[in-house]
């Protein structure tokens, strides 16, 4: 059986895309249905709503209706969200901090709200998941953070047991990954270097590396002044003893890894060479030896 008005209005144009506003009411929603002509009885649409559970559950965003479609569908769509935009590929790469993030979705979504982004990322900066995700075009900045938060917990939850038992805090874990990240690239050297990190750290020696610098100033290695590396922030691992206030990027698990899974040895000191290499020294003259024959 037919029940009339539960059709889709003939004059619905085809490709209308509805904007639904976070916390509108079913009645609102109803209505603007109505006026876009995408239902045709507004009783009829609340009826449908209430009935799947849908008289508080109204979902945000933009709807494409490519074609006419029951006010019963209409409903059951917008209680699921099932926009049927097409979604947007976005990789987030490993290393990148929120800013870097931002400005990224950015370039690829033009009317994301960048500032907005920041503002709810930056008091999570190093537990947002560098990854690839799919995000509707008019996605909103807290359904980024929340997702790429989420991200990060579900992989936290595979390595739990190491997490709890390296015995290090999760702030300094992600910490130090995030440092370890940008000091080298393969996951033999990052365990080197995570030893030799953690081996300052426990004997609260400065860890003098320079990734921090990149995060506040936004210069690499080959652009710091000594006036940069004097410069007074808790971020200045030259001078601040122990770890940076925060991360300064999102490590990716490879990184977190080498962190927790790190190699001993009796390093004390490395250095990137021109050859692409890294080189280690247990003392600071070899350190020195290192620099003279590895760097130009």
């Amino acid at each position: 059986m037919i029940i009339i008005g539960s059709s889709a209005p003939s004059n619905m144009p085809i490709g209308t895309i509805v904007h639904i506003k976070k916390d509108m009411g079913l009645s609102q929603t109803a209505d603007i249905l109505e006026k876009q002509h995408i239902i045709r009885s507004v009783f009829l649409y609340k009826v449908y709503s209430i009935l799947l559970g849908g008289y508080r559950n109204i979902k945000a965003g933009d709807y494409l209706f490519s074609q006419q479609q029951s006010a019963i569908k209409v409903a059951s769509r917008i209680i699921s969200g099932s926009q049927e935009l097409p979604k947007i590929k976005i990789t987030i790469p490993e290393g990148k901090n929120v800013h870097e993030i931002a400005w990224l979705l950015l370039k690829i979504i033009p009317d994301f709200n960048a500032p907005a982004f920041v503002a709810l990322a930056q008091p999570l900066e190093g537990y947002l998941f560098p990854e690839t995700y799919f995000f509707y075009p008019n996605v909103q900045a807290d359904e980024v953070v929340t997702t790429m938060r989420r991200e990060f917990g579900k992989k936290m939850e595979t390595i739990q047991n190491e997490l709890i038992h390296f015995g290090f805090t999760l702030q300094d874990i992600i910490t130090m990954a995030s440092i370890v990240e940008k000091e080298a690239t393969s996951t033999i050297d990052r365990k080197i270097i995570a030893g030799v990190l953690w081996n300052r750290f426990q004997n609260k020696a400065a860890l003098q590396v320079d990734p921090p610098f990149f995060y506040i100033l936004g210069k690499d290695s080959s652009e710091l002044t000594l006036d940069d590396l004097a410069i007074d922030s808790p971020y200045n691992l030259y001078k601040h003893i122990g770890l940076p206030p925060t991360p300064i990027d999102s490590p990716s698990l490879d990184a977190i890894l080498a962190t927790i899974r790190p190699t001993k040895t009796n390093y004390w000191f490395y250095l990137s060479g021109y050859d692409g290499l890294m080189h280690y020294a247990v003392t600071y003259d070899g350190h020195l030896a290192n620099k003279a024959k590895y760097i130009k």
